[in-house]
């Protein structure tokens, strides 16, 4: 994410849903993707802005600034008026409805887990408790949590035994347990969190409020944020997974108790290598499906039931390249 001066350009353009291109000249030109612009600065007045790069900006709820001669001029946004039509559809939303919506992103997230499950030639759990769901015998709450331990038991039977040994005898390693201070419980808080962060933005530029949440109280500053990341941690439990069976030995926790700086750039490689990867006959990455999908989580707050608002991770999926 950052914020960009254009100086001695002579247009910009849209390139796709995706990205702008800066034009400096004859075949001479700078691509720049949508998601990593925090706002653009415009130096000059006589720089061309084509109205589709406008808009598309306009949709990110990206500002944008000229600044000249004349002074300083901000180019205002649909996305005020935009944002009152998807918050006032949240706030109506009964409890029935939100239930429903929570569940398929919460089917979505069991969903990638079993296919991580699978990737690595085990048998994946069953969904349990779903009728006691159905007929209000048990909340969501407690559904979420005796489905995911029983997965999480399968997720963590990938890790080869002696990494589980050695986590068991230095850490006292129990499974996953959010503030343990072992480095595999570190890793998926660490890449959990820049889930958070890209969510975040998602959902403020789709025009949903992160402070009402569908499923998490509102002891979480951004509740909404953690609804949403649910489907997308199975990504950062397998770059997790990935690292520990492959460089277990590199990850490892300071005097302080935090993970090293070497750790987190080990893992922060492998995950952008995943939520980069192009998905197989498509032109979607896990990147821009978080994205994407808040847009899409968006009309169907605002009620239409048949848009697809959910991801499922399944890494046979994707295609993998390194940077």
């Amino acid at each position: 994410m950052k914020v960009i001066f254009v100086k001695n350009a002579e247009r910009i353009s849209r390139k796709s849903r995706s990205g702008i291109l800066v034009h400096f000249g004859e075949n001479k030109y700078k691509e720049i993707n949508i998601r990593d612009i925090e706002a653009l600065f415009i130096l000059g007045s006589k720089v061309l802005i084509e109205s589709c790069a406008i808009s598309l900006l306009s949709s990110f709820n990206i500002p944008v600034a000229i600044i000249s001669k004349l002074g300083v001029s901000l180019l205002s946004t649909h996305m005020l008026t935009y944002y009152n039509d998807v918050r006032r559809a949240q706030y109506a939303m009964n409890d029935e409805e939100r239930q429903k919506i929570m569940l398929e992103i919460l089917l979505a997230k069991f969903r990638g887990f079993s296919n991580i499950i699978k990737y690595y030639g085990r048998d994946e759990p069953d969904i349990h408790y779903t009728e006691d769901l159905e007929k209000g015998n048990i909340s969501l709450l407690l559904w979420e949590a005796l489905n995911s331990k029983a997965y999480w038991e399968k997720v963590l039977g990938i890790l080869p035994g002696d990494i589980l040994d050695t986590l068991k005898a230095r850490y006292g390693f129990e499974g996953r347990k959010p503030r343990a201070k072992d480095p595999f419980n570190k890793s998926i808080s660490l890449l959990y969190a820049l889930l958070y962060a890209m969510s975040l933005r998602a959902l403020v530029a789709s025009g949903l409020d992160p402070t009402e949440g569908l499923h998490h109280k509102t002891r979480y500053s951004t509740p909404l944020v953690f609804d949403y990341v649910e489907m997308y941690k199975p990504i950062a439990v397998h770059a997790v997974l990935k690292t520990f069976k492959s460089k277990s030995e590199k990850i490892n926790i300071n005097k302080d108790g935090n993970l090293t700086k070497d750790s987190i750039e080990i893992l922060a490689k492998e995950f952008f290598l995943i939520m980069r990867a192009r998905i197989r006959n498509t032109r979607m990455t896990p990147y821009r499906a978080v994205y994407i999908n808040t847009y899409r989580l968006a009309r169907r707050i605002r009620g239409d039931e048949k848009v697809r608002y959910t991801f499922t991770y399944n890494p046979k999926k994707l295609i993998l390249h390194d940077f």
